[in-house]
């Protein structure tokens, strides 16, 4: 997963970094190749996707089409999500169906799992009986946190209550063994986690 950086802030996925590696430096596991890159002013961010949605419930202000820069103040259900994986370092688009688009389905939610139903206003691709209108953030507990409507806010809802729209499926973002890096030098060009490849066969003793 080539993940797109978000500010300071890009998620990379290890287990896929690691091996891209040329063969000789094929000795080198996650950690070390860690060690080069906080020696290349590179901090690993703990991001937690359910905790840090958590602490949004009741404390947000909903308005169908917010702006980005609204964020978190004021959201609606997929500017919500994309400001919440901005802060893991990783870029969603806007609208919900576009969301939708990014990582891999699975049929059973993981914690951080983006969740899909249809909503208020929805959108379809081609076919109008796939269309897509709501998101929200599975807590892997059978639960989803989302951003429901003016009355509602944020809140956390059970996997039922939240399907009472017709579910839209199931996306996976952050793969196992993905991490979150944030640049402690604001000179460092970081677009996508590919780039933390040529960052470590550069700097590799």
């Amino acid at each position: 997963m080539n993940y797109r950086a978000v500010g300071n802030r890009c998620a990379v996925h290890l287990p896929t970094l690691v091996p891209s590696l040329p063969a000789i430096f094929a000795i080198f596991d996650g950690d070390s190749l860690l060690k080069i890159l906080r020696e290349q002013h590179f901090n690993v961010v703990d991001v937690d996707l359910v905790s840090l949605a958590r602490t949004f419930i009741g404390d947000c202000n909903y308005r169908l089409g917010a702006t980005m820069e609204e964020s978190p103040k004021v959201i609606d259900c997929s500017s919500f999500t994309k400001y919440l994986y901005a802060q893991k370092g990783i870029w969603l688009p806007r609208l919900s169906i576009q969301q939708r688009q990014k990582g891999i389905s699975v049929e059973v939610p993981s914690p951080g799992d983006l969740v899909f139903t249809t909503g208020y206003r929805n959108f379809y691709e081609i076919d109008p009986q796939e269309n897509i209108g709501h998101v929200g953030i599975a807590t892997g507990e059978g639960t989803v946190i989302h951003a429901t409507n003016v009355k509602g806010g944020v809140i956390e809802s059970t996997w039922e209550e939240f399907n009472r729209g017709e579910p839209r499926g199931i996306r996976r973002i952050v793969l196992h063994g993905t991490i979150t890096l944030e640049k402690a030098n604001k000179y460092l060009l970081i677009e996508t986690a590919d780039d933390f490849r040529w960052i470590s066969l550069k700097n590799t003793p």
